[in-house]
C-alpha cells in the first residue's frame, strides 16, 4: 500500500468519519446480485440521478476506468450525510494534496432531501454514485477490513454507513 495515502485516511476520520482504512483496489468485491438489490430492494430505483437505471456510465464503462485504480480508501461514518460530506473532502484532498487526479469517490447521495429528478441535478459537483449502484459488495469487501455491515429488524443499515474514495 502507499504510504503517501496514510494521511488520507487520517483526514477522514478528522472530518467526523468513524474510521477509514486503505486496501488495494483489487481487494474490492464485486457481485452481479448487487445489481438484483438495487432494482428489486431498493427504493431510490428509478427516482435519483445516482441510482440505476439514471446513472450516465454503464457498469462496463466503470469496471474499465476501475481496473486503473490501485488504491482505495474504505470510510465508515456514522450517517450518509456526513458519509457524502467527508467522501467528496477526501476526493479533492486526493486530487489537490497527492496528486491523484482521477479520484473518484462513490458514496450514496443525500445531498437533497428530494432528488430532483426528472430534472435536471440541483447539484452535478456533488454527487456520486453508491457503490452498490456498480454492482460492490459491500459486505464482503469491508468485512476483509475489519468492518461489519448489519441491520436492524426494519431493514436500516445501523451503526454505519460505508463509502469510498478511489485513487491511484
Amino acid at each position: 500500500m502507499n504510504a503517501k495515502f496514510d494521511a488520507l485516511a487520517k483526514k477522514a476520520v478528522e472530518l467526523g468519519a468513524a474510521d477509514a482504512r486503505l486496501l488495494p483496489a483489487d481487494a474490492i468485491v464485486f457481485d452481479p446480485r448487487s445489481f438484483l438489490k438495487c432494482r428489486f430492494g431498493c427504493n431510490r430505483y428509478g427516482r435519483f440521478w445516482t441510482c440505476p437505471p439514471n446513472l450516465n456510465l454503464s457498469p462496463e464503462r466503470f469496471m474499465a476506468a476501475f481496473e486503473r485504480y490501485r488504491t482505495a480508501l474504505m470510510i465508515q461514518s456514522p450517517d450518509p450525510k456526513i458519509s457524502q460530506e467527508v467522501t467528496l473532502a477526501i476526493e479533492k484532498e486526493a486530487m489537490l494534496a497527492q496528486g491523484c487526479m482521477f479520484a473518484f469517490g462513490l458514496a450514496l447521495c443525500v445531498q437533497c432531501e428530494t432528488c430532483a429528478f426528472p430534472e435536471p441535478c440541483n447539484f452535478p459537483h456533488l454527487a456520486r454514485p453508491a457503490m452498490d449502484a456498480y454492482g460492490v459488495d459491500i459486505g464482503k469487501t469491508v468485512e476483509a477490513l475489519g468492518f461489519q455491515v448489519t441491520f436492524d429488524p426494519e431493514g436500516k443499515l445501523l451503526p454505519a454507513w460505508y463509502s469510498m474514495v478511489l485513487i491511484d
